[in-house]
């Protein structure tokens, strides 16, 4: 049975929605997985398996106005729910829209189907359709997706469950990125970011979740478990972490930090560890592989950007990391809806 200690503020919220659920939320039937995971999973008939996420972005909360366009809004929205699937080792297969819209916004109609650009931008992308959903005006703009996804033949699905010690913990790509992006537009704003920062604000904006890479990793016995990198190492990690009862030391010695980050880094004066340790929205893949797998165990298009991060320990819930032959705690200040909700932080 797993402690009380929970990794953020949202995942003690979600053990009390579970325990007020009941047997609503329990696995059972066609329903292999509920709560709890990046997607849930149902089994079909047949055996097929499909899986079912949902995401929510809310203006001045996921996003803001003045830094990105709708188009590029939508783009990322939807990005953030393919990234559930990648996650899972699944295909996305079609999605559902549900927008709020404030009322009284002059040019409504145009900026609504900017906003739907950026959702066919990713379904052309990604190769899946959006079927349906819904309209509201509101207080804000408020947009909610449900995307279904589903296993490919021969595939399996990854869970965040199943991690060993020993393990390593790998990375898609050099996590902290789209937070430096962010850093910048924040400094000069959209229009103004110098032309050496511009591949980080690409991260930020247009993310790209490694869907084929997921499938690919899903069909890799040596990997253990998975999830998407959407709120910083320091939390996904200690989510993984716990729910495997298990610790994990990372190493940040040997690492190639990209030239773009590192500039930016000295030039803002902020480390560019704690973009990568506690930085969010990166939509990258962390998962759990024994110590045999290597870069070779995927397809050479596909695990070129992989890093490997640290090695998980038997030393349940503790994460530190090691750098210059130091090893110090790892903070918790990714984000966390629950405590900035709760205490403004």
């Amino acid at each position: 049975m797993k402690d009380k200690n929970y990794p953020s503020g949202e995942y003690k919220l979600l053990a009390e929605i579970q325990k007020t659920l009941g047997p609503a939320a329990f696995p059972g039937g066609p329903y292999e997985l509920t709560l709890g995971d990046d997607a849930a999973v149902r089994r079909g008939v047949s055996g097929e398996r499909m899986i079912l996420t949902a995401d929510i972005a809310v203006q001045n909360v996921h996003f803001t106005l003045d830094i990105m366009s709708f188009t590029e809004i939508g783009f990322r929205t939807m990005a953030s729910n393919v990234s559930d699937c990648a996650a899972m080792a699944a295909l996305p297969e079609a999605a559902l829209v549900q927008l709020v819209f404030p009322r009284n916004t002059r040019d409504l109609q145009k900026k609504i189907i900017a906003l739907y650009r950026g959702f066919a931008e990713a379904c052309r992308k990604w190769n899946f359709k959006l079927v349906g959903g819904d309209l509201s005006g509101g207080t804000a703009w408020t947009i909610g997706i449900t995307v279904l996804g589903v296993a490919p033949a021969h595939g399996r699905l990854l869970r965040r469950t199943g991690a060993r010690p020993g393990d390593a913990l790998w990375v898609s790509g050099f996590a902290g990125r789209s937070a430096a992006g962010l850093f910048a537009l924040q400094k000069w704003g959209r229009n103004h970011v110098p032309r050496r920062y511009r591949g980080l604000v690409e991260c930020h904006v247009r993310p790209n979740p490694p869907v084929n890479l997921g499938i690919a990793l899903g069909r890799c016995r040596n990997v253990h478990a998975m999830m998407d990198l959407s709120d910083g190492i320091s939390k996904d990690g200690r989510t993984l972490c716990y729910d495997n009862r298990l610790g994990v030391e990372l190493s940040f010695d040997g690492l190639k930090v990209p030239d773009d980050m590192m500039a930016l880094s000295r030039e803002l004066n902020i480390p560019w560890q704690e973009w990568a340790l506690h930085g969010g929205e990166e939509y990258e893949l962390l998962f759990a592989a024994s110590k045999s797998f290597s870069q070779a165990d995927v397809p050479v298009k596909y695990g070129r950007g992989l890093i490997q991060l640290g090695v998980f320990t038997d030393n349940h819930r503790d994460m530190v990391v090691r750098e210059s032959g130091r090893i110090r705690k790892v903070p918790k200040r990714s984000w966390d809806h629950i405590t900035e909700a709760l205490h403004g932080k």
